[in-house]
């Protein structure tokens, strides 16, 4: 089960660190094509959209994996080890399993209901909408997992507070 959370982490990291190179390069080709007046691109928008998409989304979930996203945790630190920091965790992981599975609903509901293309590149719009139901079903699956996991820690292996 790690090598699988390894290995989604790792391809959520390089699709969005892929995303940013392309949006960087596209962005650079764009502001130098603009200041030697060599035109502007029309499909811009379209690829600079779906590559913030999945950068945003993406990277997200992977920095979600590996909770290196930002956390407020000064209330976690003070209470002690066991089981009131599992009380706490507990609680958080409620209200984000809430948000996620709203957000993964939604975000499958606008995935399904998208059915225009671009209006240049004739790309299917869902494909950009796409990255919000697979990041928020990721990060779900991870944080009831690692409820489980903290669950076992805490009561099955031993409170380490006593």
């Amino acid at each position: 089960m790690k090598r699988l959370e390894e290995l989604t982490e790792a391809t959520l990291r390089h699709i969005a660190s892929l995303s940013l190179v392309v949006l960087f390069g596209l962005i650079l080709i764009n502001v130098i094509a603009r200041s030697f007046d060599l035109g502007g691109f029309a499909w811009f928008d379209e690829i600079v959209r779906g590559s913030f998409a999945y950068m945003v989304f993406f990277g997200a979930a992977a920095l979600w994996i590996r909770r290196e996203h930002f956390q407020v945790d000064w209330l976690e630190q003070t209470l002690p080890e066991g089981r009131a920091r599992w009380a706490l965790r507990s609680v958080i992981a409620l209200l984000s399993v809430g948000f996620l599975a709203v957000m993964t609903w939604y975000g499958w509901v606008l995935f399904s209901k998208a059915n225009a293309l671009t209006p240049i590149l004739q790309i299917p719009e869902r494909g950009f909408y796409a990255a919000i139901p697979i990041s928020g079903a990721v990060m779900l699956l991870h944080t009831i997992g690692s409820f489980i996991g903290d669950t076992k820690n805490t009561f099955l292996i031993g409170d380490p507070s006593k």
